[in-house]
């Protein structure tokens, strides 16, 4: 990139997922984008290591970035080794042991490649000397690693901060593909120090994430003109038979192979959110459909895989995304901050140094997974409406995880704002202190009525966000602007009320509880698990104890930190302990330190349910305290009008506890509360009631069905309490 002058230029950025044989197929995409950036200029043939900045890649995926970058091959040439690697590597099996391949195989063919590509099969992956054209980096895990899920970067460039080890090419290469079912670990000496790796593909098989927060490190100053991350294909659903030990190794490859792609779109979802307000900067090419039965070292098939590619390449689809990357390559213009493709938020002093706005905003915690569809709409929500004022509204049950997905949608669209105002709504007090902060350091004033006029009348794009606007008696519209040619608003709220005070397209955003997927992908991640083989106990506590805490974030949140903090605890020993003391297991989490914990409030699950049930009316609490026995969902209110007309006239043959009788009196009298004096049912009592609870969202109701649901949090508090 020496032809290009510091600064002026945006980045190009190359990575490349891993996935075995199938890996082929982005070499294969590859050949086409570059041909298209051949066509597209003048001065003939161009080679990645010329025209990407920095490639990256893991696994398979390492092996092509490294031939491309760091050994400088043309595309073309590369295919070719690589279906030679693919052939020496994988076409004999090991008869026994834990892993599939042989590591001597692995460790002869890449000394070929780096033998004839440089002369030396013992180059140095950093030789020391610099390069003038791109940067390359691939990764691995270290093998006795407790920050699970942080990756080690083996780089062939300089950094001043936690540099990887210095080893050869082949070592980092070996390290990158040593997935522990496919190939046996590789120790590295340094310092005379032995250091164990594995393959980079464990939980990290798209390292993209790692790869744009590398570039936030390298070029702090500079602009990113496109992203180019190539995938190895969709995963398909296996389900393995539990059946005989022989026909489960037989299917191990195919597993890992299923684990690698479902793990490489997870993150091209997230990627996808995080670029969804920054057109044309972000591409994700994989090919969708007949590569997903090919297995980890199935060389004979490579064949197929290239057939398969090159009609993914022939789709409509395909062939105009390739078009727009081209030309955002080509051109070169820098469309988003590195700061911003890595995710973060700038702190309030650069925000105003560098962007001459004030921006104020919690970053998100770093844990956040899932909630795709959810950070989709709200992200078009306030930034597809320019020109009028939107307001979208985020609401449901306290610690299902309104906030953190309001930050992550700030986070994404950070560069789309002149001003970002975040409001803690808690109280009055609280929104007057914010907003007196904002106008102070515009200089427009300090009470709430000059700085929404200024909001007003202001011609530059404005967030303001209104957090835990959860008091009823806030009076929160007085505080919203009238009008905001470039102004967006998001409020996150338990009170289903607020609803109303939406505005624009797919403006409100009911959060429910998290899906299973997410809620134990979210689980294992905080308690530091994604790097660790898991037992089947372990695996099948983390799916139940998240069904136990009915998706609730927060929840999951203070068990996955607890879990992390407290040696010897597995998910399955916790879920034990949970299932006997549900209180004190997620009370525990304000006993944790500082430094264990994953937020500064404190606000356990059950101190903020007790915050809503203090709100409550006593009817009110009395009704919840009845729906808390029922099933958790399909409540109709003529569950409630049969008890109260049948109580009264039905007899029991058996005698009854003193205990029976006392909660039968007292259900009765309860109930006996919503029968007019001709013993008629009444409806619009009832209604009010259960209006209450709903504008907690401690219920929610159904319109289709015309059915209540409690959350089993809610249950649980009963369970325990069994008289507040």
């Amino acid at each position: 990139m020496g032809s290009y002058q510091e600064g002026l230029k945006g980045l190009n950025i190359l990575c490349i997922d891993g996935g075995g044989v199938r890996g082929l197929s982005s070499l294969i995409i590859l050949q086409e984008f570059m041909r298209r950036v051949e066509n597209s200029r003048s001065n003939g043939i161009v080679h990645p290591y010329e025209y990407f900045d920095i490639i990256a890649g893991t696994g398979t995926g390492g092996i092509s970035a490294c031939m491309l970058g760091k050994l400088r091959m043309p595309v073309d040439k590369a295919i070719g080794q690589y279906a030679r690697f693919v052939k020496d590597v994988f076409k004999d099996k090991k008869m026994s042991g834990p892993a599939i391949y042989k590591g001597k195989k692995l460790r002869e063919a890449l000394k070929t490649i780096i033998r004839e590509a440089t002369g030396d099969e013992e180059e140095m992956m950093n030789d020391g000397r610099g390069d003038n054209y791109c940067r390359t980096a691939v990764f691995a895990m270290a093998k006795h690693n407790q920050n699970a899920g942080l990756p080690i970067m083996f780089r062939s460039y300089n950094v001043t901060r936690n540099p990887g080890p210095n080893c050869t090419i082949w070592e980092a290469l070996y390290a990158t593909m040593a997935h522990p079912d496919l190939f046996k670990s590789i120790d590295i000496i340094e310092s005379s120090v032995h250091q164990s790796f594995v393959g980079g593909e464990l939980g990290c098989s798209n390292p993209l994430a790692h790869v744009l927060s590398e570039v936030k490190r390298v070029y702090p100053d500079r602009q990113v003109a496109s992203i180019i991350s190539i995938g190895a294909g969709h995963a398909r659903i296996i389900q393995v038979p539990s059946a005989s030990r022989w026909y489960r190794t037989q299917l191990q490859d195919v597993i890992v192979m299923k684990d690698m792609a479902t793990d490489s779109e997870r993150v091209a979802e997230e990627m996808m959110v995080r670029f969804q307000g920054a057109n044309d900067v972000y591409f994700r090419f994989n090919v969708d459909q007949g590569v997903q039965d090919i297995r980890a070292g199935s060389w004979e098939r490579m064949g197929e895989a290239m057939q398969h590619t090159k009609a993914y390449l022939q789709k409509s689809e395909t062939d105009q995304k390739l078009e727009r990357a081209v030309r955002a390559s080509a051109e070169r213009l820098g469309a988003v901050s590195t700061t911003h493709a890595a995710g973060q938020v700038f702190s309030v002093s650069e925000s105003v140094i560098k962007l001459a706005g004030f921006k104020r905003c919690p970053a998100p915690t770093k844990f956040y997974t899932g909630r795709i569809d959810e950070n989709t709409q709200v992200i078009a929500c306030i930034t597809k409406r320019q020109g009028q004022l939107c307001l979208c509204v985020v609401y449901g049950l306290g610690g299902i995880g309104k906030t953190q997905l309001v930050l992550n949608v700030v986070e994404r669209t950070w560069d789309e704002w002149d001003h970002i105002i975040y409001v803690d709504a808690s109280s009055t007090e609280a929104i007057e202190k914010a907003l007196k902060e904002f106008g102070t350091a515009k200089n427009i004033g300090e009470t709430r009525i000059e700085v929404i006029s200024w909001l007003e009348s202001c011609g530059e794009r404005w967030l303001v966000v209104f957090d835990n606007a959860d008091t009823p008696s806030t009076n929160i519209r007085r505080y919203i602007p009238a009008k905001g040619r470039g102004g967006s608003i998001i409020i996150t709220t338990r009170l289903p009320d607020l609803a109303r005070l939406a505005e624009g397209p797919s403006s409100v955003c009911h959060l429910s509880s998290m899906s299973q997927a997410d809620a134990t992908a979210l689980l294992v991640k905080i308690a530091n698990l994604g790097n660790q083989p898991l037992l089947e106990d372990d695996i099948e506590a983390a799916a139940k104890l998240v069904q136990d805490f009915g998706g609730l974030a927060l929840a999951i949140v203070h068990a996955g930190a607890y879990i992390a903090h407290s040696p010897g605890m597995t998910l399955t020993k916790y879920r034990s302990l949970f299932l006997s003391q549900r209180q004190r297991m997620l009370e525990e989490y304000r006993e944790l330190p500082v430094t264990a914990k994953l937020d500064e409030r404190g606000d356990t699950v059950y101190t903020t349910w007790w915050i809503c049930y203090d709100n409550l009316k006593p009817e009110s609490r009395e009704l919840l305290g009845l729906i808390a026995y029922l099933h958790y969902d399909g409540i109709f209110e003529d569950i409630f009008k049969r008890a109260a007309h049948n109580m009264h006239s039905r007899t029991y043959p058996l005698p009854s506890t003193d205990l029976e009788s006392q909660a039968r009196s007292c259900v009765k009298q309860y109930l006996s509360s919503f029968l007019n004096a001709d013993g008629s049912w009444d409806t619009v009592r009832f209604t009010r009631v259960v209006a209450d609870l709903t504008s907690y969202s401690l219920i929610d109701f159904n319109r289709m069905s015309h059915t209540y649901r409690v959350h089993v949090i809610t249950k649980s508090v009963y369970v325990i309490f069994p008289n507040i």
